[in-house]
């Protein structure tokens, strides 16, 4: 979005709560980290983290945003920002580019998702043009026919990933573990609505209710990730199905390529 934000507490940390940073702090020092980053205080390293001279920002400082809360960078109004018009594109040609100049290099992860850290990229040769990769685990021999439904697993309404995961307020909110399976599917397996299932493959199963539902296509199931292992039913959690591959770009998980099968229990 085009806007600074300055979120501040709204209340006292209760308790033994430290924020975030607090917390690593505390741990950095009890590491033995002695690095001056572990003596700034909060507002130092807000000044540290942005370019506040960079020409977005124009106007806007961490003063003002103590007092107004937000500004818009100065980027242009709506209905006149061309913010391509020239190119500017943030690639080493400063184009569009369809094929990747960026992956020249091989795979690679994007700084800005490692905290601007840029070492230790994996450089494994890629396609640097798009294409369709089809399912690794369908092409397995037998992968298909073993285990013939595939899982995708977004993320919870109510956790962030696993945290709050153990919270009992968000736990009333997220609920269960729930499996969303379509009815053809459902049927052959004596599945019904808020049956308890058991979804496996060969790397583990971990089981949840089931909500029987055209939402999702045959040959498809949905379940959340974020709860814990612990607390489910099995002791288990929809990871431990998921394969430790990553993808052919960017070193991301591949957990929406999934093949598992599902029984009543």
């Amino acid at each position: 979005h085009l806007y600074m934000h300055l979120n501040q507490p709204a209340i006292a940390p209760p308790g033994e709560c430290v924020p975030n940073v607090e917390l690593f702090r505390r741990l950095a020092k009890t590491m033995g980290f002695t690095d001056e980053h572990w003596d700034l205080d909060d507002w130092e390293m807000l000044r540290r983290c942005y370019d506040w001279d960079a020409p977005v920002m124009k106007g806007i400082t961490l003063e003002t945003l103590k007092e107004k809360g937000w500004m818009r960078l100065d980027v242009g109004l709506p209905d006149e920002r061309t913010p391509h018009a020239t190119g500017d594109f943030k690639t080493p040609s400063g184009k569009c580019e369809f094929a990747s100049s960026l992956a020249a290099g091989g795979n690679f992860v994007v700084p800005v998702w490692r905290s601007g850290y840029e070492a230790m990229q994996p450089g494994t040769p890629v396609d640097p043009v798009p294409n369709y990769i089809p399912s690794v685990e369908t092409m397995m021999p037998d992968g298909a026919s073993a285990f013939p439904i595939n899982l995708v697993s977004p993320k919870p309404h109510a956790f962030l990933n696993t945290q709050y995961a153990n919270e009992p307020t968000q736990q009333r909110r997220q609920g269960e573990q729930i499996i969303v399976i379509h009815p053809i599917d459902a049927g052959p397996r004596s599945i019904e609505q808020g049956s308890y299932v058991r979804v496996f493959n060969d790397r583990g199963a971990f089981e949840a209710r089931a909500e029987v539902s055209e939402d999702v296509s045959p040959g498809l199931m949905m379940t959340n990730v974020g709860h814990w292992p612990g607390l489910n039913r099995s002791g288990t959690a929809v990871n431990s199905t998921t394969s430790t591959r990553h993808c052919n770009l960017g070193q991301a998980g591949t957990y929406s390529d999934n093949r598992v099968d599902v029984q009543r229990v």
